[in-house]
């Protein structure tokens, strides 16, 4: 198959790694793909850097006369099988560009719960999550159009025996600085409220603790935003009032090489008021780590409770640090939680099967077109 994927984005997020993710492994399984969008953003350099072929589309708009024609212009010249546009930019340009009943096949993957608009002229629609379909569905799209294909995630680098496994891991609690008696909790993610980094903040004071051992914090993410800037408010006024449980707050700002260093964490926390299935969390259970996850969205078609993870209502950082310390207090629930979370992953959340999944879509939709051809 030859497809184009069309995203309008600046910068980077779950759904610029889905879209790099999928294209990657598209071309491994032998089709041809390339992008469609802004180049001068994380995933054009990031195509640039793969060697994936792209095309500059500007898309200021959603009705941009100047990125629509070059967006035909490309269809026509590079005849392409599918144009999957994401998000809702990405699927109104799609649409426009593709059609319902012959090739090009216009697709396109809904990223976000609240995805509503600009994908009824797609012929087939993919969910990230089954809460993203219901939330279509009840937006008056037909279930027969939209698929459901959760995100996956490639392995993380660290593989091995069990003691190659924690080898490895103290080699990167060493680079993290991270002490021997700490029960080490990570967060990734973008410094907004919906990723409520602040419910963690307050979490953490109901945790047992001291500069060098108990429950410790380490946020991931770029604090250079306006909720990053209230965050440090809060965290100023944390280390004033409580200095003791400021000291176990830890901040590692933006990192390129987040699935790297997961394994040097005991546990992953999701503390998010909206999410549709989350990345993080499925890096989390491929590196091995217990998981507490917020039930939002689509969290809890992955995150069963007391069996891949713990789950605990949105909005609550009382019932986010009694979850910590349960499983600080607990090794032994952490450890089986971590090893479901691991299969659940091996059997259902990898790359290969992601990837996998989309292109069956793309095959089950251009089937009625090639027979109507």
């Amino acid at each position: 198959m030859r497809i184009v994927h069309v995203l309008h984005s600046h910068g980077y997020g779950g759904a610029e790694n889905h879209v790099m993710m999928t294209m990657q492994g598209q071309r491994a399984a032998g089709h041809a793909v390339m992008f469609a969008g802004p180049l001068d953003s994380w995933l054009g350099k990031a195509c640039a850097e793969a060697g994936i072929a792209a095309v500059h589309i500007p898309m200021h708009g959603l009705y941009d006369p100047w990125s629509h024609w070059q967006l035909h212009r490309l269809v026509k010249r590079w005849q392409p099988d599918i144009v999957n546009g994401h998000l809702i930019r990405g699927a109104a340009y799609a649409g426009r560009a593709g059609h319902m009943q012959r090739k090009p096949l216009a697709v396109c993957t809904a990223h976000a719960t609240t995805a509503k608009t600009h994908m009824q002229r797609c012929a087939q629609i993919i969910a990230v999550s089954d809460a993203v379909k219901r939330n279509l569905v009840a937006a008056g799209y037909a279930a027969e159009r939209i698929s459901v294909v959760h995100n996956g995630v490639p392995d993380g680098p660290w593989q091995g025996t069990p003691d190659e496994w924690a080898a490895q891991r103290v080699v990167l609690r060493r680079e993290l600085g991270i002490p021997d008696g700490v029960f080490a909790v990570a967060n990734a993610g973008r410094f907004i409220h919906d990723k409520g980094q602040d419910l963690l903040l307050q979490a953490l004071g109901q945790t047992p603790g001291d500069a060098t051992s108990g429950v410790h914090l380490y946020l991931m993410g770029d604090p250079a935003t306006e909720f990053g800037a209230q965050f440090e408010r809060m965290r100023q006024a944390l280390h004033e009032a409580h200095p003791d449980v400021a000291a176990r707050l830890h901040l590692l700002g933006y990192r390129k090489d987040v699935q790297r260093i997961l394994p040097a964490f005991d546990a992953y926390a999701l503390s998010s008021r909206r999410e549709a299935l989350p990345l993080s969390l499925v890096e989390a259970f491929a590196a091995r780590l217990p998981v507490i996850a917020t039930t939002v969205g689509g969290v809890p078609e992955i995150v069963l409770h007391e069996n891949t993870g713990l789950q605990v209502p949105p909005d609550d950082a009382t019932a986010l640090g009694q979850a910590m310390a349960r499983l600080h207090s607990d090794r032994a629930l952490a450890t089986r939680l971590a090893a479901s979370g691991r299969q659940h992953y091996e059997q259902h959340l990898t790359a290969e099967r992601m990837v996998a999944s989309t292109l069956d879509v793309y095959a089950h939709a251009l089937a009625p077109a090639s027979s109507a051809r």
